[in-house]
């Protein structure tokens, strides 16, 4: 790597998570990774606060604010989206129902 190149390997299962999509855009999934990193550190108006990817850790929480896991907070909004994609998404009574009580004790 002399020129200055960065090699990223995704692992398969990445990969075929990110096909759909590159598919969609018309992209092989390598030029669709690319373009997934090239909006994420030249978003315009990305404001001096916001942590772009600059090799800062993330901010760790331990709990979303309303006493849950975060870890398992996040896997179930991965199982939600993954089901969605799945399935073609949730009819909009469902969506309706689930944000009448999004944020209310569970």
């Amino acid at each position: 790597m002399t020129d200055g190149a960065l090699i990223i390997r995704i692992d398969a299962a990445r990969a075929e998570r990110l096909r759909p999509f590159a598919e969609a855009a018309g992209l092989s999934v390598e030029e669709y990774a690319l373009d997934v990193l090239r909006r994420a550190v030249e978003q315009p108006g990305l404001e001096e606060a916001d942590s772009p990817w600059n090799g800062s850790p993330a901010r760790v929480v331990q709990d979303n604010g309303f006493g849950e896991d975060a870890e398992a907070y996040a896997d179930e909004l991965d199982r939600i989206a993954e089901e969605a994609l799945r399935t073609g998404g949730i009819p909009f009574e469902v969506l309706q129902a689930r944000l009448r009580n999004l944020g209310q004790p569970r």
